[in-house]
């Protein structure tokens, strides 16, 4: 809502108010008016005509009946701020008729040969406006035409004696007007100014409130609201007896969206998502933003036994997946946006709602691991291995602290055998599990964003040991980067810092990115990549041929070397379409001027193969294992087996 439609309901709200205490004092008014309209008509019999008297006592009652009838169906309406306008016109209406009635008696009633009569009514007309005054200021054109129908006529009958007693209570009632005009206009500007405070003081509790508990930027539920609405629904369950479901959402590769068209559009994104969300579920359940690009829907209801519960949480989260066909229109873009989706059925067990929610995250990030665009049922061994995750973070935070990571290094050999390089590999010695693989840590260090201070441990401690490794000869030192790590808007100063801290040739240090790195924002990447070749530092691009990556692209990227994914290398021999699929990288690579060295070299068929294709860089289990830094270096030159039977390599498992 605009601050104009925010600035109009409040002023519809105000007045409203108004409205109601006007028909408040109807009550009083419609009892009132006709008793003391009977007295002064008893007072007056003797000296008015009969029939005017029955006349305008007629006219008072029906106003009265016709007062009390809309304040009875004001109150039966209970009107909202949009209906202001029709009840104001109300008010006015019954305001208006009653002015009139009392004006009239100021002719109708009024007694020119009878000075008493006359004060007497004057003394009635008198009270009667007091008491409007009173009942209707808070509507300032309400009071403002009783004040002028009721003392005006009988103004008029008193100019119209010609005495000079006449004249004067003329001027008197209209002085009297002007009195009770102020007096009216000073009372509504009060009771506006009051009435404005509460609604500005109501409106900012309320927002408050709504903020609270509600997302700022979907206008959902927020993770409070959701919290509290869960654990109320978790033991209603338990009460009645039947199962409700958490359907966790998150929405895949919306990061590329904002790094691509910027996170305002991204937003944009999030509220069109929010609303296809709201419209698709029943009114008791509910759709809730924890943050970023995930939501959540609380399902209540959906089945007393977990059979039946099971297939209706399948078909919502079937349903919303449909809401994912019909692409996104924004601001010219057709963005085509899918979801992955966890489902956690409650009450199972004791859990809190907290529980439930990170078991309905562990199953959506299962979605994702199966390919994204589906759903998944949390299960028992979801926790197992939440649990093991949440050890490895915790222990990967400990690691970084008490020094128990360790560079391993594989060679990389030319054909003739020789150590020309070496790939650094993060190890993990555990104090009690011994060495762990990166397959398990690495994924984790990128989720929690560890990956930032273990890339930066990574290459400092590379670039030391290139540093050492300057006393028995100069080898090529790769360390691969993350893409986080990459995208940090320090890394070429962090580089930069290195090289010149540890005074060690930057030829001798290789970079090694993805081809998702490359294709994350290609400008700010080649940008980035040429001010780090300006160190002299040199880039490959790992596991080439796995990603996505364009020939439109790769001309343009600073980078001397292809790596080739030890996924084609490795059945090379047997596999026709990877023998193809290889020999056309050796020799794209040939014809871009660019150096090739195949991952995963393990037989020497394999090598074979690789050397009559044209590919004269390897790495691979023929020729070593990664090993320690200090049997590196004690490596010293390198050939084959068969051809340097004195050298013994190293067979450590890691």
């Amino acid at each position: 809502m605009d601050n104009q439609a925010m600035k109009d309901g409040g002023q519809s709200s105000i007045l409203l108010e108004q409205v109601r205490l006007v028909f408040a004092s109807v009550p009083f008014s419609a009892m009132s008016i006709p008793i003391v309209g009977c007295i002064l008509g008893v007072l007056l019999w003797d000296t008015v005509d009969h029939a005017i008297i029955v006349g305008w006592l007629s006219a008072i009652f029906l106003v009265s009946l016709f007062r009390g009838w809309q304040y009875w169906r004001f109150q039966t309406a209970r009107p909202k701020p949009e209906e202001t306008k029709r009840w104001h016109r109300e008010a006015l209406l019954g305001a208006a008729l009653s002015g009139l009635s009392w004006g009239a008696s100021g002719v109708l009633l009024f007694a020119p040969d009878s000075m008493p009569d006359q004060l007497f009514l004057t003394f009635v007309l008198v009270g009667v406006i007091a008491t409007a005054v009173t009942t209707l200021s808070a509507l300032f054109p309400a009071i403002l035409f009783f004040l002028l129908v009721s003392i005006l006529p009988i103004t008029w009958s008193f100019f119209s004696m010609g005495t000079n007693l006449g004249m004067v209570l003329a001027g008197l009632f209209l002085f009297f007007m002007f009195l009770m005009l102020k007096t009216a206009y000073r009372l509504n500007t009060i009771l506006t100014e009051t009435l404005t405070m509460r609604h500005d003081k109501v409106m900012a509790e309320a927002t408050i409130h709504h903020q609270a508990l509600y997302d700022e930027l979907t206008d959902l539920p927020n993770r409070r609201m959701l919290f509290d609405q869960l654990g109320q629904e978790v033991a209603r369950s338990f009460r009645h007896g039947y199962l409700g479901a958490i359907l966790f959402l998150d929405l895949d590769n919306f990061k590329n969206v904002n790094d691509s068209l910027g996170h305002a559009l991204g937003d944009k994104l999030l509220k069109e998502v929010a609303q296809r969300l709201s419209h698709r579920l029943r009114k008791e359940d509910i759709a809730a933003r924890l943050g970023g690009d995930e939501f959540v829907i609380l399902l209540s209801e959906i089945g007393k036994d977990s059979s039946q519960a099971s297939v209706r949480a399948q078909r919502v989260a079937s349903e919303i997946q449909q809401l994912f066909l019909e692409p996104f229109r924004i601001d010219g873009h057709t963005l085509y946006v899918s979801a992955s989706i966890g489902i956690v059925l409650f009450p199972l067990d004791e859990s809190e709602p907290g529980d439930l929610l990170q078991r309905a995250d562990v199953a959506m990030y299962r979605a994702k691991e199966d390919g994204r665009d589906r759903f998944r049922f949390f299960q028992p061994a979801m926790q197992k291995a939440l649990d093991t995750r949440l050890t490895i973070e915790k222990g990967l935070r400990k690691a970084l602290e008490t020094d128990q990571l360790e560079l391993y290094y594989q060679p990389q050999v030319k054909a003739d055998g020789s150590i020309y390089g070496a790939e650094a590999l993060v190890r993990w010695q555990h104090p009690e599990r011994g060495l762990i693989s990166p397959i398990e840590f690495i994924p984790i260090a990128e989720e929690t964003g560890l990956i930032y201070r273990l890339g930066d441990w990574v290459l400092n401690a590379a670039c030391e040991h290139i540093c050492q490794l300057s006393a028995v000869g100069p080898l090529v030192v790769s360390v691969n980067i993350s893409p986080k790590q990459f995208r940090e808007p320090d890394f070429v100063n962090r580089v930069r810092e290195l090289i010149v801290a540890y005074g060690i040739d930057p030829k001798l240090l290789h970079l090694e990115i993805t081809e998702s790195t490359v294709l994350d924002n290609i400008e700010q990447t080649i940008e980035r990549m040429e001010a780090i070749k300006s160190l002299g530092v040199s880039f490959a691009i790992d596991d080439f041929g796995t990603g996505h990556s364009s020939l439109a692209y790769l001309k343009r990227l600073p980078i001397e070397t292809l790596k080739i994914d030890r996924s084609f290398v490795s059945d090379i021999v047997d596999d026709p379409n990877d023998a193809v699929l290889v020999e056309t990288i050796i020799v794209m690579a040939k014809h871009l001027g660019l150096r090739t060295i195949a991952e995963g070299v393990e037989t020497r068929e394999v090598l074979a193969f690789l050397k009559e294709k044209g590919c004269h860089n390897f790495q691979g289990y023929l020729f070593s294992r990664p090993v320690p830094f200090d049997t590196l270096l004690e490596m010293g030159g390198f050939l084959l087996p068969d051809e340097r039977p004195n050298i013994k390599l190293v067979q450590r498992v890691v």
